[in-house]
C-alpha cells in the first residue's frame, strides 16, 4: 500500500507529544528508583487501579489497533475467537496464577521456575524461551510503529521502527519499572480514548444509530451488511480444534508470557493482584468489542462507500484499514488522534517487553553465573543491559513478519507450550519435579519453535514438510494454530509422567505451594493427590485424539 503522499503534520505533532510525555514520566519516576527491587518490580508498591491500567496497555498493543482488525476482515469467526479467548484468558490468569505468583514474591517468571523447582538449569532455559517469545512480540509491535510512520507520515517503515525502539529504550532505561508502570497507565488512557472516539465517528458516518457506543453501535446495520456482504456472517467450516487451540494458546500463553506475569510481582499483595485483573478484563473486553465493531465497519465500508470513492484495499493493506476508515470518513483531527493512540499502544507493550528482557538477562542469567554480585552492581548492569537489548531489538525488528498479528500469535503459542505448563503445575501440584518440567518445557519449546521456523519463517508449504501428520492434522487456517492443541497437551503429559517417574521434590519445595495458596501451615496431603494430574492427562489425550477426527465433516480444515 502506498503512503498518503504527504506529511501529516497534526498527526506528527500529537505523536511527538505522546512520546515527550512518556519520556518526561520516566524522568519523573526515576527519583523513586533507589534499589534493585524498585527498578524491577517498583518496590512492590503498585495499587490495583494503576496495575490494572498498566496491564491493559500490555494487552492492548498496536496489534489490537491494526492486526486484530485486519483479522476481522479475513475471517470474522476466527477474529471473534481470538479476542474472546484473549479477554477470557485474564480470567484464567486470575484463577490459575495471579494471586499465587504474587505470594511467591519473585521478580520474574524465570526466577519463579528456578526457586519453585530448585534448578538453575531451568532458569537458564526459561530465559532462552523468554528471549525468543519477547523478540517475536517486539517484532510485531515495532513493525506496527513502522506502519504508522510509513502510511500516515510518509516516512519509511525502517525509520519508524528505529525511532520507536530508541524512544522506548530511553525511557525504560531511565525510569525502570516505576517509569514503565506510570507510562503504561498514561498510555492506556490515551489508547482507549483514541480508539473508541474515532471509531464512534466512523460508525456515525456509516449511518449507525448507536454510534455513540461502538461495541454495540453496529447492531442496526446488520440487515444492511447482510445485503452488501452476506458472506460476512457465513460460518467458517473449519475443524473445531482451531478454536480449541486459540483458547488453549491464549489461556496458557498469557500465563507463560513473562511480561504479563511480571506485573503481578509489582502489586502490594494478592488482593491487589485479583482486583487489577478484574479491571483489566473489563477494559480489555470493552476495547476488544470495539475492535470487532471496527472490523464490521471496515467490511461494510469496503463493500459500499469505498466502491463509490473508487478506493481499493488489497489484502496486504489490511493492517492499515483502521487509518483508511478514519481518514475517509472523519476529519483530519480524528485521524491525528488515532495516530497518537496507536503510538501509545505500541510504546506501552514494547516497554514491558524490554523490562522483562533486561531483568531476565541480568537477574536471571548473569547472576546465575555470578551469584555473589551485590545489588548496586546489578542495578548498574541493568541500565546497560536495557540499552544493549534496545539496540538488538531494533535490529531484529528490521525484518518483521508480513502481518504483525502472526508474530504475536506465535509468541503466545510458544509461551503456552513451554512456560505456561510448568507455572500452572508448579502452583497446583506439589509432585511436579524439575526433571518433569525440564522434559515438558524442552519438548514444548523445541516443537513449537520448529513449527514457527518451518511454516512462518522459512515459509514451507505444510504439504512439503516430510511429516504427513503435520500437513493433515496440525495445519489449517492461520497456519500454526492447530499445533497448540497437540503440543500443549503433550507438554502436560510429559511433565506429569516424568514427575511420577522421578523422586518427589524436597519438602521445602513442596511447602512453597501451601504458602502460595495462603496456608500458614504445611500439609503433605494438599495439592499432592493424583486426581488433578490424571484429569489433565485424560483431557489432554481426548484433545489430541479429537484433532485427528471429523475431517469428513469439515473437509476444508486442511
Amino acid at each position: 500500500m502506498d503512503p498518503r503522499g504527504n506529511l501529516f503534520v497534526l498527526g506528527l505533532v500529537l505523536s511527538i507529544v505522546v512520546i515527550l510525555i512518556s519520556v518526561l514520566i520516566s524522568v519523573w519516576a526515576r527519583r523513586f528508583t533507589r534499589n534493585l527491587g524498585d527498578y524491577y518490580v517498583a518496590g512492590r508498591s503498585i495499587g490495583a487501579v494503576n496495575n490494572g491500567l498498566a496491564m491493559v496497555s500490555l494487552a492492548l498493543s498496536l496489534t489490537t489497533f491494526v492486526g486484530l482488525t485486519a483479522l476481522m476482515i479475513e475471517g470474522v469467526y476466527i477474529g471473534v475467537a481470538v479476542y474472546a479467548a484473549f479477554t477470557s484468558a485474564f480470567i484464567g490468569l486470575l484463577l490459575l496464577a495471579a494471586p499465587f505468583l504474587r505470594r511467591h514474591k519473585s521478580f520474574t517468571t524465570m526466577a519463579f521456575i528456578d526457586e519453585r523447582f530448585n534448578s538453575k538449569s531451568l532458569r537458564v532455559l526459561s530465559v532462552i524461551v523468554m528471549l525468543v517469545v519477547s523478540m517475536l512480540y517486539l517484532g510485531g509491535n515495532l513493525k506496527g510503529i513502522g506502519i504508522v510512520f510509513y502510511y500516515l507520515l510518509g516516512i519509511p517503515e525502517l525509520w519508524g521502527i528505529i525511532l520507536g525502539g530508541i524512544v522506548v529504550t530511553l525511557y525504560v532505561t531511565i525510569g525502570g519499572m516505576y517509569g514503565v508502570t506510570y507510562n503504561q497507565t498514561f498510555q492506556t488512557i490515551v489508547l482507549i480514548f483514541c480508539l473508541m472516539f474515532p471509531v464512534a465517528i466512523v460508525m456515525r458516518a456509516l449511518g449507525s444509530s448507536g454510534w455513540f457506543f461502538p461495541p454495540l453501535g453496529y447492531g442496526d446495520m446488520v440487515p444492511l451488511m447482510e445485503q452488501v456482504a452476506p458472506h460476512y456472517f457465513w460460518p467458517m467450516l473449519v475443524h473445531p480444534s482451531v478454536y480449541i487451540s486459540v483458547f488453549l494458546g491464549a489461556w496458557f500463553g498469557i500465563i507463560g508470557l513473562p511480561h504479563f506475569v511480571m506485573r503481578y510481582f509489582t502489586v502490594r499483595d494478592s488482593k491487589e493482584a485479583r482486583w487489577s485483573t478484574v479491571i483489566t478484563v473489563f477494559l480489555v473486553g470493552l476495547v476488544s468489542t470495539t475492535v470487532y465493531a471496527t472490523g464490521f465497519a471496515a467490511v461494510y465500508f469496503m463493500n459500499t462507500k469505498a466502491l463509490e470513492l473508487g478506493i481499493t484495499i488489497p489484502r496486504e493493506a489490511y493492517d492499515y484499514v483502521v487509518f483508511i476508515l478514519i481518514e475517509n470518513l472523519t476529519t483530519q483531527g480524528w485521524l491525528a488522534v488515532a495516530i497518537a493512540g496507536s503510538i501509545a499502544a505500541a510504546l506501552s507493550t514494547v516497554a514491558g517487553l524490554l523490562m522483562i528482557m533486561g531483568a531476565g538477562l541480568i537477574h536471571d542469567l548473569y547472576c546465575v553465573f555470578k551469584p555473589d554480585i551485590d545489588d548496586e552492581r546489578k542495578l548498574k548492569l541493568s541500565y546497560g543491559a536495557m540499552l544493549v537489548i534496545g539496540v538488538l531489538v531494533i535490529l531484529f525488528s528490521l525484518n518483521p513478519p508480513d502481518f504483525i498479528l502472526e508474530a504475536i500469535m506465535w509468541a503466545f503459542g510458544i509461551a503456552a507450550c513451554s512456560l505456561g505448563v510448568p507455572i500452572v503445575l508448579g502452583i497446583w501440584w506439589k509432585r511436579t519435579t524439575k526433571q518433569g518440567v525440564a522434559v515438558g518445557m524442552t519438548f514444548g519449546f523445541i516443537l513449537t519453535t520448529a513449527c514457527f521456523i518451518m511454516i512462518d519463517y522459512i515459509g514451507m508449504d505444510p504439504v512439503t514438510i516430510p511429516i504427513p501428520f503435520i500437513a493433515k492434522y496440525l495445519y489449517g487456517p492461520f497456519g500454526w494454530i492447530k499445533t497448540v492443541s497437540f503440543i500443549l497437551p503433550l507438554s502436560f503429559i510429559l511433565t506429569i509422567v516424568v514427575s511420577w517417574l522421578t523422586p518427589p521434590p524436597d519438602e521445602s519445595l513442596q511447602r512453597q505451594v501451601d504458602e502460595m495458596h495462603g496456608w500458614s501451615d504445611y500439609d503433605n496431603r494438599r495439592y499432592n493427590g493424583n486426581g488433578l494430574p490424571i484429569t489433565i492427562i485424560i483431557l489432554s489425550l481426548l484433545t489430541m485424539f479429537f484433532v485427528t477426527t471429523l475431517y469428513g465433516v469439515f473437509p476444508g480444515s486442511y
